[in-house]
């Protein structure tokens, strides 16, 4: 399939926003079609109403189009928002709320969350080890140790069993106890987006569906709900567009400048690196200057004026010392 054809797993979609100057903002997701937390990204665009392009990003290092927009942070999805980019999907889908408002929640939304990182987490031991190309364990294990277990075959049937206890949970608990197909009732909402979005990559992509006891017939509800979610079509940017694009597109976050009051401690255009707590150390530091700390994000600017946000659960800042 080409960069630019047109991906056939998301619908169609009109694009709204808070502000009518966002209008002609470009919305440009980084990801690759294996990546779980990409589909999660563009599930919550889809339900969000926002029309977007993607920018189709290798699997594996080196990623030269982002290393030319001066990231260096190691994971995807990133979505650009004009000239604002957010990374880690939990600040990406909190930004969407933010601005659109559109999917429906309920108080347990952070727990589900939780439960939906669980699940990935335990998914990573039941891929096939065929899936495992030595390519891929190498470049993976500074972000997930496990895959380094000497014994990660021996790891798969707990794994399994660990999958289908939390099925269970979602089935007959969540789903079991609703009023309708999703989590809080008629509607799909952030509960499900926080709770399954590993659940229909698990059961498709990684081929939990066709393993003894995890059919349709053993877990209707589920089948039922991965089914009813919303998706979206988009196309692949060519990567001289999604260049000029960003660089050439206006901020549309407010600018939250740098609290005095905050743990961290550093000043206002400090020179920093980010890097997120269960990384391991050093590998993959995002360089930049510091142009905003609040209680909810971290904000650095890059080359280009280019401005990359993260979340503060999860990562460490450092000032750089000259």
């Amino acid at each position: 399939m080409s960069r630019s054809q047109l991906k056939g797993d998301h619908m169609a979609i009109v694009y709204r926003s808070k502000s009518s100057n966002m209008s002609n903002t470009p919305v440009i997701a980084f990801d690759y079609d294996f990546s779980p937390y990409g589909r999660k990204v563009r599930t919550a665009l889809a339900a969000s109403g926002v029309s977007f392009q993607r920018s189709d990003q290798p699997m594996v290092l080196p990623r030269p189009l982002l290393s030319q927009l001066d990231i260096t942070y190691r994971r995807i999805p990133l979505l650009a928002l004009g000239k604002d980019i957010y990374a880690d999907t939990s600040l990406i889908i909190d930004e969407l709320q933010a601005r659109y408002n559109k999917l429906p929640t309920t108080p347990a939304d952070k727990a589900y969350e939780v439960f939906g990182v669980q699940i990935f987490a335990t998914a990573l031991t039941v891929i096939p080890t065929e899936a495992l190309t030595p390519e891929f364990i190498k470049d993976r294990l500074t972000i997930f140790p496990a895959l380094a277990n000497p014994d990660y075959a021996e790891l798969r049937p707990s794994g399994l069993g660990e999958m289908k206890a939390k099925f269970t949970i979602i089935e007959n608990d969540f789903l079991g106890k609703s009023t309708g197909p999703f989590i809080a009732g008629e509607n799909f909402g952030l509960a499900d987006l926080h709770a399954g979005w590993a659940v229909g990559w698990a059961l498709k992509t990684i081929g939990l569906g066709q393993q003894p006891g995890f059919g349709e017939k053993d877990f209707p509800r589920i089948y039922k709900w991965v089914a009813g979610w919303p998706t979206a079509q988009y196309t692949d940017l060519p990567d001289d567009r999604v260049l000029d694009a960003v660089k050439s597109a206006a901020y549309t976050a407010s600018d939250i400048g740098v609290d005095e009051q905050d743990p961290l401690g550093i000043r206002e255009g400090a020179d920093v690196s980010v890097e997120n707590s269960d990384t391991e150390p050093g590998a993959h530091p995002q360089h930049g200057r510091l142009v905003g700390v609040n209680g909810r994000e971290t904000v650095l600017e890059l080359k280009d004026g280019i401005r990359l946000h993260f979340p503060r659960v999860g990562y460490v800042v450092k000032e750089r010392k000259a």
